[in-house]
């Protein structure tokens, strides 16, 4: 016999499911048929009505015994055989609805947050761009610039770039942008103001990444100058929406964009976001509108940046790299590419070469052009939280599987009740494939449900670990993709196969299951525990004694961080920053009005002190080689310029000598102060630096600088490493007309914002004030991913405990109930009520002991693989496992209290009778 085609298979599965009755009836039909047919010849053979009747259905054997036979060789009868078993387990299910509710609700978070972590993870270390063939998008490297500012470009560099493969029809296509910058946009009619975050790009931009309008159109290349609009401006959609309500009425309209005239063409495509992962603009103009919208931000020049003038605009200076450039690079392109750009980048070579060291010039020189996918994890996003969230990987990893343990648990107590069921239909003839059949059926509405409801909390916990995890706004692409679901899926199959499968193993594959009619609910079970509950239970525990070791450390490390003496004292403090660079405030008037600034905030009632600082903490990473009159060497060191009185204002301790003041000008002798370190090291231990002279640059160049003064060391960027060596100068001798303010309060410095910048505002209403900061909130995100790694490995191992609670307390109720006879035997022999609670309670005890003892160990060799996301835990985390282990037996404890009373309860004369 041919078998059946898969059309012809698909089209019987259907009509088995689909025409189910009407098969059933023609089945009968058809039997009827054979037994009328029978009866007919049996009387015709001389037989009576009832004997023919009779001997037919004898011959015929029975009905129901016929239409089964019939049925089990259906096409598809085992999809009937599954529908059967899952309405039985859908109905098992049902009479136990505390633990079907706690199974699915498990499920769904253990899953939930494996999920949504992993969906983070792939999002920040392989992100992706919502653009058309994203994988043609590429970034361009070629010249590494002297400060190492990931690869910039000037905007002439990237006009030749992009001309030499413009003739090629379908060909490579170079597009540029620059970083994200700040401004203020406002209606033209006088609106509310809003702060926004800009881009400028090149006008072929949109049209190289192949992104569409939403709504009006994208820039192309007659954006390049002003109409009589403004510039025009592309809204990012999620900015349309929130600020502009969706409103299509917004195109076309006038609006000042940091005091320049602009005007909305359209708004992007629904999932653009950028290029910048994590890092998403609210708006997009042209690069060319760069000096009339006052855009700053990083930037690279050769040499000692004599090459460049910030207060012109950027577009025609070849010695300012500030743009990065991508480019679609089609299949099979990429080396004639970058043929092409690396001979137009020819001219450019010069200006690079003009480097300070001999080191620098020799790799300008064999620089050559490369291409690195755009989507790529180099970013500053990967780097800061790539490691955190491959840790939060792990824990909710282990929270998963802490919540399998714990459902096998109590799924284990339900296969022991059920066992005279196992044992009944192995007698009947159930061979074990037929009842792992059965057990997989009933998890089969469990995964459903606990699947669906998995993706989700999947989407939620993922929105809500984004929040958490940054204090400003950060714009992932967590929509999911078929990895995402695969994941999701795999997980899902895994829980189940561990919480279901697992337990039922000692009926599946046991040699001979438990006889008909010798088990009970009340079947006796030693001490020791044979149903396995035990070793499933010190597990659990010892998974939890782990993660809540973790969450004890890095709650740990964020207390010390906290308390850490950071050299200053960062409370009450507001730092105010300006943008000066492309304003149209001159050295002149800013030499009168940062004294008006400073005077205007002084006068505020609740501000001890405003001061001018050049490089403001904790970021301050202005470094300089610095060497000492008379010695050879020197030593690589920050450099700050701050005015008078600003070591007191700061609470920075002055070791010896004097601050700065009001005679430290320009016509005065030229004077420095330097820390603790760099005085160690330029003139050595113990040593008074007070007196001695230094210089910048490599010796023997003159020492003109008197050091004046030595200060504590204070903490910048990093807190956990040593303080770096730094070296202060008076502002008023080098940069009297710029950098940023530093005002101490005398209450909280967040509430004071407000008024100070009414106070500056005072002064002149157009003071380009980019951010006023607490010095407090800046420290504090320098260890922001301490901070996430303390709030979620918190809240994950307090879930962790409660899991171990129930998993616990269910266990021994169960164990109780199975040991009614023995405890009746016990006390019937002698035993006391108390010797049956001690019973109990060791038995928990001791299974506790003994999984905190292997979580341990476990936290112990955790603790050395995360050391560079700890600070200060010198213990190897002992002390914290010593903390969750008391913590995990107390839990072990009250989980048993209650079932332990009631086995002191146990009244020995009915025990005995129902033994």
């Amino acid at each position: 016999m041919r078998p059946l085609s898969w059309p012809h298979k698909l089209s019987s599965w259907f009509r088995l499911l689909l025409r189910r009755r009407e098969l059933d009836s023609a089945l009968d039909d058809e039997l009827k048929f054979h037994v009328d047919s029978k009866t007919e010849e049996n009387i015709s053979k001389g037989m009576t009505q009832e004997e023919a009747q009779r001997s037919a259905r004898i011959e015929l054997g029975g009905a129901e015994q016929v239409k089964e036979r019939v049925r089990s060789v259906r096409t598809g009868a085992w999809l009937e055989t599954l529908l059967q078993d899952i309405r039985f387990g859908l109905r098992m299910l049902c009479k136990s609805p505390v633990f079907t509710s706690i199974a699915i609700l498990t499920l769904a978070l253990g899953v939930g947050a494996n999920t949504a972590v992993f969906n983070l993870l792939r999002a920040v270390v392989f992100p992706s761009l919502s653009v058309p063939l994203p994988d043609e998008i590429f970034v361009l490297r070629g010249m590494q610039t002297p400060n190492d500012r990931a690869f910039l470009y000037s905007q002439p560099a990237f006009q030749r770039l992009r001309e030499s493969t413009a003739a090629q029809v379908d060909g490579p296509r170079v597009a540029a942008h620059s970083a994200l910058g700040e401004g203020e946009l406002a209606a033209y009619s006088g609106a509310p103001v809003h702060p926004v975050s800009l881009q400028l790009v090149s006008t072929d931009f949109f049209s190289v990444l192949g992104v569409s309008a939403l709504a009006g159109r994208v820039l192309d290349r007659g954006d390049d100058r002003a109409s009589s609009h403004g510039w025009p401006v592309v809204l990012r959609h999620g900015f349309w929406q929130q600020h502009f309500n969706a409103d299509p009425g917004i195109l076309d309209r006038s609006q000042v964009l940091n005091g320049t005239l602009v005007s909305i063409v359209g708004v992007a495509a629904r999932n653009f976001d950028g290029v910048i992962p994590g890092d998403a603009p609210d708006l997009w103009l042209p690069l060319e509108a760069q000096h009339d919208v006052r855009y700053v931000g990083p930037f690279d020049s050769p040499g000692d940046g004599s090459h460049k003038d910030l207060s012109k605009p950027y577009n025609q200076q070849s010695a300012l790299f500030w743009l990065t450039l991508i480019a679609r690079v089609p299949p099979g392109q990429a080396a004639s590419a970058l043929a092409r750009w690396d001979a137009a980048f020819e001219p450019d070579r010069e200006i690079y070469e003009r480097f300070d060291s001999p080191e620098q010039k020799a790799t300008a020189g064999k620089a050559d052009f490369s291409i690195l996918p755009a989507a790529s994890n180099e970013g500053a996003l990967s780097e800061t939280y790539g490691k955190p969230l491959l840790v939060l990987m792990g824990m909710v990893g282990l929270l998963l599987l802490i919540a399998c343990l714990n459902l096998a648990n109590l799924q284990g107590t339900r296969m022991l009740r059920r066992s005279h069921e196992f044992a009944m239909r192995s007698a009947l003839g159930a061979s074990r494939l037929r009842l792992l059949q059965q057990i997989v059926a009933e998890i089969i509405p469990l995964g459903a449900c606990g699947g669906l409801l998995s993706l989700g909390l999947a989407h939620l916990l993922g929105s809500a670990l984004v929040r958490v995890s940054s204090d400003r706004p950060t714009h992932l692409n967590l929509r999911f993709g078929l990895d995402v679901y695969v994941f999701c899926s795999v997980s899902l199959l895994i829980a189940l196969i561990l919480f279901q499968i697992l337990p039922a193993r000692k009926f599946l594959f046991a040699e001979t299951l438990p006889a008909v009619g010798l088990t009970s609910a009340r079947g006796s079970i030693g001490a020791r525990g044979s149903d396995g509950g035990d070793a499933m239970l010190g597990a659990q525990i010892a998974l939890c004694v782990l993660l809540l070791s973790l969450a004890a450390m890095f709650v740990r490390t964020l207390k010390n961080l906290n308390g850490l003496n950071a050299g200053l004292d960062w409370r009450n403090i507001l730092t105010v920053r300006f943008d000066f660079y492309n304003s149209n405030f001159g050295d002149a008037a800013l030499a009168t009005l940062y004294p008006q600034m400073l005077d205007s905030l002084r006068s505020l009632p609740g501000v001890r002190f405003a001061v001018q600082d050049m490089c403001p903490p904790p970021n301050c990473l202005w470094n300089t080689p610095v060497h000492a009159a008379g010695i050879s060497g020197e030593t690589e060191s920050h450099q700050d310029d701050v005015g008078p009185g600003y070591f007191r204002a700061m609470g920075i301790p002055l070791l010896r000598g004097r601050e700065f003041n009001n005679e430290d000008r320009p016509t005065t002798a030229e004077v420095a102060i330097v820390n603790r370190a760099l005085a160690r090291r330029l003139f050595g231990p113990n040593q008074d630096p007070v007196g001695h002279r230094v210089g910048f640059g490599k010796a023997p160049k003159d020492a003109a600088y008197l050091v004046v003064g030595e200060i504590a060391d204070v903490l910048v960027d990093d807190l956990r490493r040593a303080p770096p060596p730094m070296i202060y100068l008076p502002v008023a001798q080098h940069f009297p007309t710029r950098g940023s303010l530093e005002v101490r309060t005398v209450n909280r410095a967040s509430n004071t914002i407000a008024s100070v910048r009414a106070a500056l505002r005072a002064v002149d209403r157009q003071l380009p004030i980019s951010t006023i900061t607490p010095l407090d909130e800046a420290y504090a995100h320098t260890f922001q991913t301490q901070y996430l790694l303390a709030r979620l490995t918190s809240a994950f191992g307090i879930l962790a405990v409660v899991l171990a609670a129930i998993g616990g307390y269910g266990v021994q109720s169960f164990r109780v109930v199975r040991r009614t006879s023995e405890f009746g035997v016990r006390m019937a022999l002698g035993a006391s009520r108390g010797d049956v609670f001690a019973m109990v309670l060791g038995q928990a005890l001791r299974v506790s002991a003994i999984g905190s003892s292997a979580g341990g160990v476990l936290a112990v060799v955790f603790s050395h693989s995360l050391q560079n996301l700890l600070f200060e835990v010198g213990d190897h985390g002992i002390g914290s496992w010593l903390l969750s282990s008391l913590i995990l037996g107390g839990v072990s404890l009250l989980a048993a209290f209650v079932p332990a009373r009631r086995a002191m309860q146990v009244d020995s004369a009915v025990a005995l009778r129902h033994e």
